[in-house]
């Protein structure tokens, strides 16, 4: 769901807008398009919610490593209390856009997509930075946090025989309290032999401004990153919802990049034709 500022809901209108002359013609392009700056030039205006918990999220976030990324989507993790269903933290997912966007493109050419499994798996294999960024709706315990993660990722981690990556992660999280607002940011650099870096800031009334920040912890270990954006994007995903409304995010995505396919296209067309 988008949100222009001021609160006010964008629905199915893009704003913004850039032209490509083409010959004699002109073709309007959305400023969503995620090649050049235009993923940045829509971060300033638009946002993404979380339609359960009303969590804002930017549309566009540059973290401290990688290119601009953009948001799929953001949805609420549950725990249920007997019969109390109780909302626990917001997560949303970003991806390097122009990098992600050329990769669905490959593979929908491919005839890679069928289902939303297929593009939860076209995510999580994509050759680009990808973080997941959750936002705690209540008061947690760290080591609360860190064992909801890990009844999923200690039988992976050990058929991987690095528990000891797994420890590290954990140990970061024991004596934290993660009070409502607080932010954990999950980057999964996909370069080399793949990384997981890991901050954790504290509530804010201000946007973050994460490309001035450093991580907290910094692990070489492609078995943890894939596990552990496995466990949100994966077939046994903590929240269900969020493969739907990522798939949806990724069609956008791909969208974006037939439409920039179908310009650069035309444009090679007309110049041919000079």
């Amino acid at each position: 769901m988008l949100q222009q500022c001021g609160n006010r809901v964008a629905g199915p209108k893009r704003c913004g807008r850039a032209s490509h002359a083409l010959g004699n013609q002109a073709r309007v392009v959305p400023s969503w398009l995620p090649h050049r700056d235009l993923a940045q030039r829509g971060s300033a205006c638009r946002a993404v919610v979380d339609k359960e918990s009303g969590t804002v999220f930017p549309l566009a976030h540059r973290f401290w490593d990688g290119e601009v990324m953009r948001c799929l989507g953001a949805v609420t993790r549950h725990k249920q209390f007997a019969f109390l269903k109780v909302k626990v933290y917001s997560c949303a997912l970003y991806l390097e856009a122009a990098k992600c966007a050329k990769e669905l493109g490959v593979r929908q050419r491919g005839g890679f997509f069928a289902t939303d499994d297929d593009y939860m798996t076209a995510l999580t294999d994509a050759a680009a930075h990808k973080t997941l960024l959750i936002r705690l709706l209540r008061d947690v315990e760290g080591q609360q946090f860190v064992d909801a993660l890990n009844k999923y990722l200690v039988p992976r981690m050990a058929l991987a025989g690095e528990p000891d990556k797994l420890a590290t992660f954990s140990n970061l999280f024991v004596d934290k309290k993660l009070v409502t607002g607080t932010e954990v940011a999950l980057l999964w650099n996909t370069g080399g032999e793949g990384e997981l870096d890991v901050l954790v800031t504290p509530p804010s009334k201000d946007q973050r401004v994460y490309e001035s920040l450093t991580p907290e912890l910094r692990i070489k270990s492609a078995a943890l990153s894939r596990g552990l954006f496995e466990v949100f994007l994966g077939s046994g995903s903590v929240v269900p919802e969020g493969r739907q409304v990522w798939s949806e995010g990724a069609k956008v995505l791909l969208d974006s990049e037939n439409v920039k396919r179908g310009i650069i296209h035309e444009e090679r067309e007309s110049y041919r034709h000079h």
